[in-house]
């Protein structure tokens, strides 16, 4: 390496094109010089280097070498970058030489040495051993360039302001030039002239970040400063220009950059606030956006600048004089939002008498305001912007606030007039919420001085403003119009009940609990008794969408105000209690009561249960509101209460526990991080018996006495558990009583269509409580088994017989199906599993299918579970299922052989075999490919239902069964789905029979339909990439099906997949267009006429058709909308004129989505014109 020659690493340089070969190159050189024994003469030589470059024979060669002679300076300036690197130490005398070197070449070579000289200067200025007083040469020599310095690349300008910006960081470069320059800063001065008529973003921000380091560490003169201020304010206000090459560079940023320069320092002052109220002043010349950035420039100011008596106090009257108005006459949000900003800036720099003095003008400007109706509201925003400002400005303008209030509400008759003034309060008492814990913090102020007016903001303003305007329009006067100002009342109490002492020692509410009793009594009304008992708020307020707004917002008031006072829950939950027996026992409301039971319930979660994350009361409200639930079924049970007053009760502890799971789901384990414990059944049984010693509702034993005792519970330390496993016991618990009681032989029996609604909930309440439990829970709670006994076991400790399923079978199939669908794999015995499941398939198979009535759709999903969540790993048990799965295959066979059986079987059929494919949907989602034996009826069922002769095409249109989303197989059931299950569904079900949905496949026609309604009902289940690979043949089948198959849900499928492919993959259709188009207008005609009789049938239902009618003409114009979005204009134009016709027809289509969607296409298409 001592022996290497710089010359040739120059030259080599100087010739390469590629800058990972140039970095080689500088690496080597940069290596040399580190290696050499005397650095001095190795600097010279590899200086030298260049020499034939920078010396070139005459003049004419200079010219034609600019290019070669920028790169070898480029080989020196990214050499010293390899240097710098590496921290390569040169001597000070080095630095020296080369900072005189390059820095010549601003003087000699402005063509081709500058952008070489500033990048290697960059890397100079950045050593070790560089020296202060060379920053002003540096300086000095750039300026050389003078008018040549704008016609330099933005990149090499970038490249000086760099150097501009590190030098002026540079703690010792910065104390050379003071002392050199004094404060007549003539090198900024020079700076000025230089870069004066910048204009590129990235070259700007740099620029503008070396006026603000100016600004903040030398001290300039008078002169100069206001120099410097001409300089950066000509640009504002700033913006952006669109270029070709964007920089990254936003308007934003630009904007904040200049924003900083008249921050900087409050030398500026003088200067920059002068300068934006003049802009601002300028009136309709000045836009929103321009108007927002002087105002957040002048925030910056305001905020920024040190030593306010100089710097703000001087500007304060003058600032106020010209932003009030911008509030008081003022309509744009953002220009208010940011005027207020500035406002309360200027309050927080005030002290003393400064402040007294600001505080005083303002509340004469703002006094007049507030009993003007035409100004109330601004003077409002304007007056909590002052107010909310510091401590003793809400002291100073409350104490004369609040007076003048009370005073003007007193004296107004206008209701909106009263409503502002009602939300200013609000205001000042969520300003002051605020305040209160800032003060506690705050070691430097005297709290005993009452700066917070606690005396004020408790029952004082409850009785003098908020009670009277309540009791005026709660006395029956109310009207419409005072709907808004009650809306703020409720509001307003909320605030009040949020109110805390600002004493140091404690935190106590300035309402007494009378007062806050007395305002959730009243904000009980509209949000739980009115709905209950089928009242209105008021005899003058009779409008359905007031009351609806009325109630709305004292939901809300609640939901602020309730954990802020934890005795209003239980309050509440009484006067919920109250409300319903009253309503039901004097037939208040007997249509809408069920409705109401649920909505109401809802409110109470959201009120008192919506955040379980570390809070005790929200805890103890949850327990609190379902032991209530729990009380008032068991009150409508004791009544002998219709079913449909059972429902909600059930329904709405359902939505609590869920509520309640979800919000815990996030805590993984207690505060110390560490993972929870699992709930054995020894706990369980322990922690069953302290809820039942503490007076725990048992429904099942028609024991439901209210008892706080059991709330405290959940939450506190017992045993060692935490809040999550506690929680989820008293669910069990729950769960447990409802199982027990409407499966007790003395319960009231009901007819089975209503029962099943309420049987069906508790079965999903039991999923959402069985789910949340972790694997090795379920197993050590033996909560498999209760898919049997139904939690029977647990009433006396001893072991009940397992239930037969074929007993009983549609009364507690929905109950069985809720355990089954929360439970992992594997939690049920396999022996348990292979009965329930070879049970249910007999059942199937035998005639008490035809007597199950509303369960059949549990018993389906039941199937599926079973199906999907068996493990079979033993040979033996492998076995069993084959031999249940032949159950199904001759009943199957029966089915299919039997097509002479008389006409009113076919509706028995139909359902035996869709249960068939709900067994196969549970085994599809977690295939097993071997052994084939396995999947025996899957391919039977593939191979003949289509083709049987009678029922063949309704056995078809079921197909989409075996593929159709379906809760009990969603991950969180635990459900085993493999990824490629529906690969494995296309392989297994479709594809080997797409070639017989062609006329020329050897079947008849039917047949052949048959066939195509099976493949589609899958394939519109699946996604395109699943069944990609045979697009072209499924394309033709969708254009021969167009005409073939009914207007309904078959086509309905159909256009579904084709959707899917112009979604997909257009290209595929783009050939068919022709077919396609006049084809599915054929379709839509068809679609909105009524359908001829097809006599009985038990598939499709009649509803079930209409259905399909509608998603037909729905399709086919959402198919002709995306056209024109999809395809070049020479492949759509020739099909417009065909289409405009009945695309205007189509906007006359009765269903108004539908409507909506033909004027898309028919604008969509018109425009192809």
């Amino acid at each position: 390496m001592a022996n290497i020659k710089f010359e040739d690493l120059a030259l080599q340089y100087v010739l390469s094109d590629e800058s990972d070969k140039e970095r080689q190159i500088s690496e080597k050189a940069a290596k040399a010089i580190e290696e050499a024994t005397n650095t001095r003469i190795t600097l010279g030589q590899w200086v030298a280097s260049i020499n034939r470059w920078i010396q070139p024979t005459d003049d004419t060669a200079a010219d034609d070498n600019i290019i070669a002679r920028a790169k070898a300076l480029d080989f020196l300036a990214t050499t010293l970058g390899v240097l710098r690197e590496r921290s390569v130490s040169l001597t000070a005398d080095q630095v020296k030489l080369l900072v005189t070197f390059f820095g010549s070449l601003f003087s000699s070579d402005h063509r081709a040495g500058v952008t070489a000289s500033a990048k290697a200067l960059n890397h100079l200025v950045r050593m070790k051993s560089f020296q202060p007083n060379l920053g002003d040469d540096i300086i000095t020599n750039v300026c050389r360039l003078g008018e040549d310095f704008k016609l330099q690349a933005p990149a090499t300008r970038l490249e000086l302001y760099d150097l501009f910006l590190e030098l002026l960081q540079d703690p010792a470069v910065a104390s050379d030039l003071e002392y050199r320059h004094g404060n007549t800063c003539g090198f900024i001065t020079n700076l000025l002239d230089l870069c004066r008529n910048e204009r590129d973003p990235q070259n700007l921000m740099k620029w503008f970040a070396t006026l603000k380091i100016f600004l903040q560490t030398f001290s300039p003169s008078e002169d100069v400063v206001t120099e410097v201020f001409k300089t950066f304010s000509a640009y504002f206000p700033i913006s952006l220009r669109a270029t070709a090459a964007p920089s990254g560079i936003t308007a934003d940023d630009l904007k904040s950059a200049v924003r900083s320069c008249f921050s900087a320092h409050h030398r500026v002052a003088s200067h920059a606030i002068p300068y934006l109220l003049n802009k601002l002043d300028q009136g309709g010349a000045v836009t929103v956006a321009v108007k927002v950035d002087i105002l957040q420039t002048i925030d910056a100011c305001v905020v920024q600048y040190q030593h306010p008596k100089q710097s703000v106090v001087p500007f304060v009257n003058q600032i106020w004089s010209s932003l009030k108005y911008e509030v008081r006459n003022g309509e744009i949000p953002d220009t208010i939002k940011s005027t207020l900003k500035v406002i309360r800036s200027i309050t927080t720099r005030l002290d003393d008498d400064e402040l007294k003095s600001f505080l005083s003008s303002a509340w004469r400007d703002l006094v007049d305001d507030l009993s003007n109706p035409t100004y109330i509201a601004q003077a409002g925003r304007l007056l909590v912007a002052v107010t909310g400002a510091s401590f003793q400005s809400f002291s100073t303008m409350t104490s004369q606030a609040i007076p003048s209030i009370q005073t003007t509400l007193k004296q107004s008759q206008s209701s909106s007039h009263k409503q502002e003034l009602v939300t200013l309060l609000n205001s000042i008492l969520a300003v002051r919420s605020l305040l209160v814990p800032t003060l506690k913090d705050n070691t430097g102020v005297d709290k005993s001085s009452n700066l917070l007016k606690d005396d004020l903001f408790g029952d004082y303003l409850f009785s003098a403003v908020y009670l009277p305007l309540w009791e005026e329009i709660s006395d029956g006067q109310g009207s419409v119009e005072q709907v808004g100002l009650l809306k703020k009342i409720m509001e307003g109490f909320a605030a009040l009940v949020a109110q805390q002492s600002s004493d140091a020692s404690s935190s106590r509410q300035l309402c007494s609990a009378s007062t806050c009793e007395k305002i959730f009594g009243w904000l009980a009304g509209p949000s739980i008794v009115n709905p209950l008992e089928s009242r209105e708020f008021s005899e003058g307020i009779i409008d359905d969408d007031a009351n609806q707004e009325i109630r709305v917002s004292a939901i809300a008031a609640l939901k602020d105000a309730v954990p802020l006072y934890p005795p209003a829950f239980q309050m509440l939950l009484q006067q919920y209690l109250t409300s319903l027996t009253k309503s039901y026992w004097h037939h208040l409301a007997p249509e809408d009561l069920p409705l109401e039971i649920k909505l109401v319930a809802n409110t109470l979660c959201e009120v008192g249960c919506s955040d379980l994350l570390g809070k005790q009361s929200s805890l103890s409200n949850t327990v609190s509101l379902v032991n209530v639930l729990l009380e008032g079924l068991l009150w409508m049970l004791s009544k002998q209460s219709p079913p449909k007053y059972w429902t909600p009760f059930i329904c709405s502890i359902h939505l609590c526990i869920i509520q309640s799971l979800n919000s815990l789901s996030s805590q993984a384990g207690d505060s110390t991080g560490l993972k929870p414990q699992n709930i054995t059944k020894e706990w369980l049984t322990r922690f069953t018996k302290t809820l039942v010693d503490a007076g725990a509702p048992q429904i099942d034993l028609n024991k439901a006495e209210p008892s706080s005792h059991v709330a405290s519970l959940i939450g506190q330390d017992v045993e060692g558990s935490n809040a999550r496993n506690q929680l989820l016991a008293y669910f069990i618990f729950v769960v447990e009583q409802l199982y027990r009681r409407f499966t007790d032989s003395s319960a009231t029996r009901v007819l089975a269509a209503d029962e099943d609604i309420c049987l069906h909930q508790i079965g999903l309440t039991a999923t959402s409580v069985v789910r949340a439990l972790s694997e090795d829970e379920q197993k050590a709670l033996g909560i498999g088994n209760a898919v049997f006994t139904l939690f029977k076991e647990t009433r006396d400790g001893g072991d009940v017989p397992k239930r037969d399923f074929s007993a009983e079978l549609a009364y507690a199939a929905p109950l069985s199906m809720g355990i089954l669908q929360g439970l992992y794999p594997g939690v049920l015995s396999p022996e348990d599993h292979l009965y329930a499941l070879k049970t249910h398939c007999t059942i199937l198979a035998s005639s008490t299918e035809s007597r199950l009535g509303p369960t059949r759709a549990t018993l389906d999903m039941s199937l599926t579970i079973l199906s999907n969540k068996l493990r079979v790993e033993n040979k033996e048990y492998s076995q069993v299922k084959v031999q249940i799965q032949q159950i199904l295959i001759d009943t199957l066979t029966n089915i299919l052989n039997e097509e002479l059986r008389p006409e009113q079987d076919e509706f028995t059929n139909i359902r035996i075999f869709r249960r068939i494919l709900h067994f196969l949907a549970g085994d599809v989602a977690r295939f097993r490919s071997i052994p084939k034996e396995q999947n025996a009826l899957l391919k039977m069922v593939c191979d003949r239902a289509p083709l049987a002769p009678r029922l063949g095409r309704q056995l078809a249109s079921n197909f989409q069964v075996l593929a159709s989303p379906k809760e009990c197989l969603k991950k969180e059931n635990h459900a085993i789905e493999k990824r490629l299950s529906g690969e494995w569904l296309y392989f297994q079900a479709v594809q080997p029979y797409l070639k017989e949905c062609f006329p020329n496949s050897g079947l008849d026609e039917a047949a052949t339909v048959n066939r195509t309604v099976a493949i589609f009902a899958i394939l519109k289940h699946l996604k395109y990439e699943q069944y990609a690979s045979d697009i072209g043949q499924i394309v033709r089948i969708c254009i021969c099906s167009l005409s073939t198959l009914e207007a309904g849900i078959e086509m309905e499928s159909c256009l579904s997949v084709l959707l899917q492919i112009l979604e997909k993959d257009p290209n595929k259709l783009k050939e068919h267009l022709s077919d396609l188009i006049p084809d599915m207008i054929g379709v839509y005609e068809t679609a909105r006429k009524m359908p001829q009789s097809m006599g009985p049938r038990a598939y499709p239902t009649p509803k079930a058709e209409e259905k399909g009618r509608v998603l037909c003409r729905k399709f086919t114009l959402e198919f002709f909308q995306k056209l024109p979005q999809t395809y070049e204009t020479q492949y759509i134009v020739p099909h417009r004129q065909k289409l405009l016709r009945p695309l205007s027809k189509a906007c006359g289509d009765p269903v108004r989505e539908i409507r909506r969607t033909a004027l898309a296409a028919r604008k969509a298409w018109e425009a192809l014109a």
